[in-house]
């Protein structure tokens, strides 16, 4: 595996996320970090990267609603 490969996908998916939620790049990354929806991703990325980026924004938008986030 390929820390390349992790960090693109990183990458892709915060802007993915970004562009759904209507917010900026940075407001996108600190908000998935605070909710812990970064080190979710990174940690199953063997998984993650398999599925859609439209099925996981919705995942990790409902992660990070469990653990204290605001968006829906």
């Amino acid at each position: 595996m390929d820390c390349r490969d992790r960090i693109e996908y990183l990458v892709v998916f915060i802007g993915e996320f970004a562009q759904h939620h209507h917010m900026n790049i940075r407001q996108t990354y600190l908000y998935l970090r605070q909710y812990m929806a970064l080190d979710f991703l990174e940690k199953q990325y063997d998984v993650a990267h398999t599925m859609g980026f439209p099925y996981m924004v919705d995942a990790m938008t409902e992660y990070c609603k469990r653990n204290g986030g605001y968006l829906s």
